[in-house]
């Protein structure tokens, strides 16, 4: 392992170059420890290529300075860089010649080369500080490059989406799409198989280093299967040729190394070519669903036998192996768990393993920041936030003393409802103890911010801070996501989830006039009863009653006035 002395101020150049040999070599060090030889190869997994070929369209002056006016001047800037100010007040005279560019580069299929630079500052995550694998590469290219990166994604994102060419259980990096949709996706379809007496058993897979590892050869074939062909395909092997990078501490600058593999660390398009680059994955899983968030990847299988599911998970790790190995992408056996969602004694004597090792089944896994436990009781999350939380008001009570009263509801928000709120509708309203346990949590805060006394009422205190209780914020996410739905704002595989009382072949009653929503049955009140969908259409039909309007003909934010103004009334 590298070390190096954590000095102020660095005394010699090999210190630097320590980073950035880390940092540029790592990728390649992953891959010498694997050979990577499977029985397939990376071709045998796309089928079907994308007949239509995407064809770049030139850009115009008002697209280049409406990206200018986008760039926000209070963030670092890369090598070869504008001031962002100077680019704010120079939009409409450098927007003719930078659409020029720009559109040379389309037609040429060339990225310039001055702007595959990136400058990487090493940053310090936990344990010793005299490991550099200890700390995080935070990597930044031209403000120049940033505004020919986004010209390019808009136009190869609409056209994957407009020919569906994405996968549509990825949630990461993609609009409309979000932590919560993937949690509530994937959480909803186990509670569903639970309801039906069914077992559910998932696997949550740890990639090592996949941004960094990624085979530029085999990207740049899968752009050509989804329709980035000729020109464009040029364009894009060689925006990912030739790439350097140097480590800058302290003013100090390191030499340029190059950067053999992975997609670009701090761009706009790193992330749209990794979804791509494992887009082709769930292919070869034949039992299991798959999730995505980017490289968080989940196999979720459901069934009526546990010596049936026992065996699909098996062949279905199997396979998964094989894509790694034809993709060249590791993965971390040890970090990879696997969780048994019901009635832990139906899973009795049930092995099931990665690359011949077993994995031992786990209680409590952590996805996308959220503790789910065997029974989706929300008890392990709330434990969680219940600590923070303490921590927050903790805070609170000391630097009340500091700040004027709008700036402590500012850091009221920004460290202590930030942890509640964050995907609450998963984990929050399942168990009435976990909501009653964080809302007394929050109405010590509530109670602390106002300076009021331990045993005060916080309803004033709510009704004249205007925020809302944590039960209430539930309720109103809840209406929210179904006005999504309404709106079509919704990712695709929740096209189906809600279904409205107008139906075509149903009699219009009141309800189903005003928009109400058809309650589906439910076998049990664990699972059916208490499952989010039930609770957004119970909400939602609620309030299109309370105020005898069909809420999908308000706007997002009319809706959130309506029901913010409803609950602070009842305080």
């Amino acid at each position: 392992m590298l070390f190096f002395w954590p000095y102020r101020s660095w005394p010699d150049f090999d210190q630097k170059l320590t980073f950035n040999e880390y940092f540029s070599t790592i990728s390649d060090k992953i891959l010498e420890k694997r050979k990577f030889e499977g029985l397939k190869t990376f071709q045998e997994y796309l089928s079907n290529p994308t007949p239509n070929s995407f064809v770049f369209f030139e850009c115009d002056t008002g697209e280049v300075a409406s990206i200018i006016s986008s760039l926000n001047p209070n963030k670092a800037e890369g090598p070869n860089s504008i001031p962002t100010n100077i680019l704010h007040l120079l939009k409409d005279e450098i927007s003719l010649p930078l659409s020029r560019i720009f559109n040379l580069s389309f037609a040429t299929g060339q990225h310039p080369d001055l702007l595959k630079i990136s400058k990487t500052t090493p940053i310090f995550k936990k344990g010793s500080r005299l490991l550099v694998s200890n700390y995080r590469p935070i990597s930044l290219l031209s403000n120049i490059n940033k505004i020919l990166e986004k010209l390019v994604y808009s136009r190869v994102y609409k056209f994957l989406n407009d020919f569906n060419c994405l996968y549509p259980l990825q949630f990461g990096f993609r609009a409309k799409h979000s932590t919560n949709h993937a949690l509530i996706s994937i959480t909803e379809e186990i509670r569903k198989a639970l309801d039906n007496k069914k077992l559910a058993c998932g696997v949550f897979v740890d990639f090592q280093k996949p941004f960094d590892t990624v085979n530029h050869k085999i990207l740049t074939a899968k752009l050509n299967h989804y329709g980035i062909r000729g020109v464009a395909n040029d364009r894009f092997t060689s925006y990912l040729s030739n790439r350097l990078q140097y480590v800058s501490i302290n003013g100090f600058e390191s030499d340029k190394l190059p950067m053999n593999h992975g997609v670009p660390q701090g761009s706009v398009l790193g992330p749209l070519l990794f979804l791509i680059y494992i887009n082709d994955l769930n292919i070869a899983i034949k039992y299991s669903r798959v999730y995505h968030f980017a490289d968080d990847t989940n196999l979720l299988n459901i069934n009526s036998s546990k010596n049936k599911l026992q065996k699909q998970v098996n062949i279905d790790l199997k396979l998964l192996y094989s894509w790694l190995l034809a993709n060249k992408i590791s993965l971390n056996c040890s970090k990879t768990e696997v969780i048994f969602f019901g009635k832990q004694s139906l899973y009795e004597n049930i092995k099931i393993k990665m690359n011949g090792l077993r994995i031992r089944p786990s209680e409590t896994i952590k996805y996308l920041g959220i503790y789910l436990d065997s029974n989706l009781t929300g008890k392990s999350q709330s434990n969680e936030v219940k600590c923070k939380l303490k921590r927050a008001y903790g805070m609170l009570s000391k630097a009340r003393y500091y700040v004027p009263p709008t700036e402590l509801l500012s850091i009221y928000y920004a460290i202590f409802s930030s942890h509640m709120t964050y995907s609450c509708q998963v984990w929050g309203q399942q168990n009435s103890t976990v909501t009653t346990a964080i809302s007394r949590l929050q109405n010590i805060a509530m109670r602390i911010i106002s300076f009021a006394g331990f045993n005060d009422n916080a309803d004033p205190i709510y009704k004249s801070k205007r925020v809302m209780k944590f039960k209430d914020l539930i309720a109103l996410q809840n209406c929210l996501f179904v006005h999504d739905f309404t709106k079509n704002s919704l990712p695709s595989c929740f096209s189906e989830f809600f279904t409205p009382l107008s139906k075509p072949d149903t009699v219009l009653t009141m309800n189903a006039k005003l928009g109400c929503l058809r309650v589906p049955r439910s076998n049990t009140t664990k699972h059916g009863l208490n499952s989010i969908q039930r609770k957004c259409i119970n909400h939602w039909n609620f309030f299109t009653k309370k105020f005898n309007i069909d809420l999908s003909s308000l706007s997002r934010y009319s809706l959130k006035q309506k029901i913010t103004s409803y609950f602070l009334d009842t305080y």
